[in-house]
């Protein structure tokens, strides 16, 4: 502004100087001083032209802005809570984990992306023994395409949660719509989906599916690896890659070509040693490399472990020397083997190896090495561990590490220690570069083997769970901020899940919960399939290790529900939270904080599925009970009150739903903060409410508030934050200023089309207001096939007599009746007040507005069939 008002005062001088040919000082003040009351006038105008400039540019600015997902209290079921509880998918190809040459694997690269001699590409499945080097050949045929200009994705197969994040993100990547992905009601039908998507894709793509030692993850819902029918496909213009320890062609099928490794060749064993040891150039040492390479069977993973333990301060031999340790050690090591492991089985070589490596940490005072990598491998082997995660706490009172100080060095000390001799491998955890460590899938499968034959597999196993369940202990599953400490966290707790039988009861509840708080942190990112996937797993878990009716059994339950009801599947969604009360009311009691929220989640449910006679009633019962047992400003009372007027808001009792919304905001501006984000819920809603009673001088700007904060607070693709700025462009143009609602509501619709998908409730309302925006601009060209897709979609999606399908349906009449359609028009306008009269009731303001909607329509006909002057019956 100080700039602005230098520049207006340059331009009055000049201004004032031209019109009575004086001469004045360059700052235009000796003019303001002798002609002040010109020079008043013209600074006042230039000063309101420029300020609606900078407006306008401010404006076009944020039209321009793409945003993204999320949801709060202006649309179906957003205000409901779930309970948060006392390896996704990756998509791009990790080739920064390669090292800068990949010994002995240049055919197979090669032979990996060559193209087909004729029709589909068939799926390439690498198979092998652990530790023979599966993923560095697909990591770097990744490298390799990526060079050349593919299109490259990654997606873990370690377990079914992994998979469909995985292949969900790819389906997104090959274009296909966000709801579309969220809309697929099983797993089946999202691998569908996705093979539909790739097969439109241009140009040559990568897709590698690694650590497939499952087949059954790759078969969902009954359907064939061989038949290709479930998640692994031939293409057409791309190329599969899959790695499994899985040899048997019959698994794989007729589609597949097996691509076998084995055990590298002499030559690149050797140089691989050397490239490990750091001293490739050094020919006089090949003899010795051979040598050692031999012995341990020429075997990827063995011969990296060795080179980085001979690389390392921590050797105490060189390689010669080293081959007399290999000898010994593995007569030693005949009996230490799991049954069934041959001489030459890749684990004994593996268990040579680091069982020398191990012995030299400890002679050098590094005593909890062997101690913490049993841990390590029993977390997800293969995913990123956070160092931050090692509690000291938890480790200490599992007498695992000393306490205090000293076992901050021990841990340090072991972390070194076991990344100097290449046990585990250090890797960034999280895009800010926080310290991580990842151990081979096979060395935590010898690992986990050693803690059996010790009989400690239950204290490592139990030290494992305690430390996953205090990292959740740190994080909210719905705030932001979080979110890639989850990220971190998701693959461990899946881990858990899938071995909790194997906990005492009490910690395999709180695995439970933690899972439980996965779900949750799912849905509130909008990964809606995964949080499905996720969720009915955890649902058995817990029912199958607790029992139908424990409490985390019932937690459970209820996210699992939220999950369908933000995913659009309203029927399983109220089916699910009805059982979930009856059953929370049998067990805790009718006022529990439990029940209440059941009470509350299902009032929601109900609310989306345009049920306002059920919901009503219930959110009143639930918010009576809360401010009795909770207290009035307790955060679930605000949050039953908030709902509570929201839905007043929806059935047209506005005179009731807006002083409640004004107490309920200032409560949680009091109690939780002015940016909290049910605050900026409450902000929003309280705005809406304004804007549907016409009071735009206090909604406009109440609206540009929220959006502003829920940017900074949220970021500006939160679907909470698209929803500001959707609103904040349908009060634009009921205030008329449709040149500003329509930049902005397009931008949103396209964000809200990316971020929830195509036939999201929140993209269909974002859908109706733009065909709204374009009618009151006189655009009925674009309008009515815009209003004419939306009653389509929202009639398939929420049901004939959905509130919402209800006003598209109206729209759609109004915008026939404006291109003079009257008999298409008409018979809409019946059937919506016929629908509205049922659903909503007599004195509903929309049923109101249908009657008067159509009695405008009968007299468009009548004047139309008896023009004025023309006579008319009796």
């Amino acid at each position: 502004m100080l700039t602005l008002g230098v520049v207006v005062t340059q331009v009055v001088a000049l201004a004032v100087n031209a019109a009575s040919d004086q001469q004045a000082w360059w700052w235009g003040l000796d003019v303001i001083r002798r002609y002040p009351f010109p020079s008043l006038l013209v600074g006042a105008v230039l000063l309101v032209v420029l300020s609606a400039v900078a407006l306008s540019v401010q404006r076009s600015r944020a039209a321009l802005t793409d945003p993204s997902q999320d949801g709060d209290g202006a649309g179906p079921g957003a205000a409901v809570r779930i309970e948060q509880p006392r390896r996704t998918g990756v998509v791009d190809a990790p080739v920064g984990e390669l090292p800068t040459v990949v010994r002995g694997r240049d055919g197979v690269v090669a032979d990996l992306l060559a193209p087909s001699a004729a029709g589909p590409s068939p799926v390439r499945v690498v198979t092998g023994l652990g530790g023979c080097g599966k993923t560095t050949v697909a990591l770097a045929a990744a490298r390799a395409a990526r060079a050349e200009g593919w299109r490259v994705w990654w997606v873990s197969a370690v377990d079914g949660t992994a998979l469909v994040a995985g292949m969900s993100a790819v389906a997104r990547e090959a274009g296909a719509p966000a709801e579309e992905v969220a809309a697929a009601g099983s797993d089946v039908a999202l691998a569908g989906l996705v093979w539909r998507w790739l097969a439109r894709v241009p140009g040559r793509w990568l897709l590698v599916i690694d650590n497939a030692d499952d087949p059954a993850v790759l078969a969902p819902g009954g359907t064939s690896v061989a038949g290709g029918t479930g998640w692994v496909r031939p293409a057409a213009s791309g190329t599969v890659v899959v790695t499994s320890r899985v040899t048997d062609a019959r698994v794989w099928g007729h589609r597949a070509g097996l691509v076998p490794l084995s055990e590298l060749d002499e030559g690149a064993a050797a140089l691989m040693l050397l490239d490990r040891m750091g001293r490739a150039g050094e020919a006089e040492l090949m003899p010795a490399a051979v040598a050692v390479a031999d012995r341990l069977g020429r075997l990827p993973l063995a011969v990296h472990l060795a080179g980085s333990y001979l690389g390392s301060g921590v050797a105490e031999v060189g390689l010669t020397a080293y081959l007399d340790l290999l000898a010994a050690r593995s007569v030693g090591l005949v009996d230490e083997g799991a049954p069934g492991w041959g001489t030459r089985d890749p684990r004994r070589q593996v268990l040579s190896t680091w069982e020398i490596s191990l012995d030299a940490l400890e002679r050098q005072g590094r005593v909890r090495a062997r101690t913490v990598l049993r841990v390590l491998s029993f977390l997800a082997a293969g995913s990123v561990v956070p160092v931050s995660m090692l509690d000291l706490r938890v480790l200490g009172s599992a007498g695992l590490l000393s306490g205090g100080d000293e076992g901050r060095v021990e841990l340090a000390a072991a972390l070194a220690g076991l990344r100097a001799v290449g046990l585990v491998e250090s890797a960034p955890a999280g895009t800010t570069g926080g310290d991580g460590v990842l151990v081979h899938p096979l060395v935590a499968e010898v690992s986990r083997v050693h803690a059996d034959r010790d009989g400690r597999r239950r204290a490592f196993l139990a030290a494992a769970a305690r430390l996953v369940v205090a990292g959740d202990r740190r994080l909210h599953p719905a705030d932001p901020g979080d979110r890639e400490a989850w990220r971190l966290l998701a693959p461990h707790a899946v881990a858990l899940r899938d071995v909790a039988a194997q906990l005492d009861a009490d910690l395999c509840a709180e695995v439970v919960g933690v899972n439980n708080g996965l779900t949750y942190h799912l849905v509130a990112r909008g990964s809606y399939p995964a949080a499905i996937d996720h969720g009915e797993h955890v649902a058995a878990t817990a029912a199958q290790l607790l029992g139908e009716e424990h409490p985390d059994t019932l937690k459970a339950r209820n996210n699992l529900a939220t999950a369908y009801q933000a995913a659009g599947r309203l029927t399983d969604a109220i089916a699910l939270s009805e059982a979930t009360l009856a059953a929370r009311e049998r067990v805790l009691g009718a006022e529990h904080p439990d029940a209440l929220m059941a009470r509350n989640n299902l009032a929601a449910a109900y609310q989306a599925a345009g049920r306002l006679g059920e919901a009503i009633p219930l959110l009143e019962a639930t918010l009576a009970a809360r401010e009795r047992v909770l207290g009035e400003d307790h955060p679930a009372t605000l949050m039953s009150r908030h709902n509570l007027a929201y839905v007043y808001k929806v059935a047209g009792r506005l005179g009731e739903a807006i002083p409640l919304l004004e107490a309920t905001l200032a409560a949680r501006e009091r109690v939780l903060g002015v940016d909290h984000p049910d605050t900026l819920m409450s902000r929003n809603n309280l705005a809406a409410a304004y804007r549907t009673v016409g009071r735009l001088g206090k909604a406009v700007p109440l609206f540009e508030a929220t959006l502003a904060a829920r940017e900074r607070v949220l970021g500006a693709e939160h679907p909470h934050t698209l929803r500001s700025r959707h609103n904040l462009a349908y009060a634009y143009q009921m205030a008329g200023r449709t040149g500003d609602a329509i930049p902005l509501m397009e931008a949103t619709l396209a964000a809200f089309e990316r971020v929830v998908g195509t036939e999201h409730p929140e993209t269909l309302t974002s859908r109706n207001n733009l065909a709204g925006a374009y009618d009151s601009a006189g655009r009925s060209g674009e309008a009515v096939p815009l209003y004419e897709a939306t009653l389509a979609a929202r009639e398939r999606v929420l049901g004939p007599d959905h509130p919402d399908t209800l006003t598209s349906r109206s729209n759609l009449a109004c915008a026939y009746q404006a291109e003079g359609r009257l008999g298409e028009a008409i018979s809409l306008h019946e059937t919506t007040l016929a629908s509205r009269l049922r659903v909503l009731g007599e004195d509903h303001p929309d049923t109101q507005a249908s009657r008067h909607k159509l009695a405008l329509a009968y007299r468009a006909r009548e004047e139309h069939t008896h023009p004025e002057g023309s006579p008319r019956g009796d």
